[in-house]
């Protein structure tokens, strides 16, 4: 099964018919031919997003926990463990000017743990940070590659 890890922008795009990425992004989430792994970190920022920031936001929070916790979803939550923590720490020191935040640097340190490397996000400036400081060579970048 094609595993990809999820940034919070797709997520929060799908609930936002205002944003520029929604539908391709809801086309991706859709269409992906495998499993959507979410990030813990990831979880709780897009639920703090959609639910301060955006309207009927608690609705929308709790639908998309509907989502991702249901037992026949596409979608996996996935818990850093220390050594993700302490690569995060690592990757986040290495790029404190540029800045690389906690949730990003989680991303890069569980696609190199796990090896997966297809990452979706709508953050081009994860994307030109995250190519130059992970060890997991290449990044696959699949919106950008062929679903925008």
């Amino acid at each position: 099964m094609t595993q990809v890890l999820c940034d919070s922008g797709i997520l929060i795009a799908t609930f936002d018919r205002g944003d520029r990425y929604h539908a391709p992004c809801s086309h991706f989430l859709d269409d992906w031919p495998g499993q959507l792994l979410i990030p813990e970190s990831v979880l709780g920022e897009t639920c703090n997003f959609l639910r301060n920031h955006m309207r009927h936001g608690p609705a929308l929070e709790q639908q998309f926990l509907d989502a991702v916790t249901v037992a026949e979803s596409d979608y996996a939550v996935i818990s850093t463990t220390g050594e993700d923590r302490r690569r995060a720490a690592d990757l986040v020191r290495q790029l404190v000017a540029a800045p690389l935040g906690y949730v990003d640097a989680t991303i890069i340190a569980l696609a190199e743990r796990l090896k997966i490397a297809n990452i979706a996000t709508v953050d081009f400036k994860f994307i030109g940070m995250g190519s130059r400081v992970s060890t997991m060579k290449p990044i696959r970048w699949v919106l950008q590659e062929g679903w925008l």
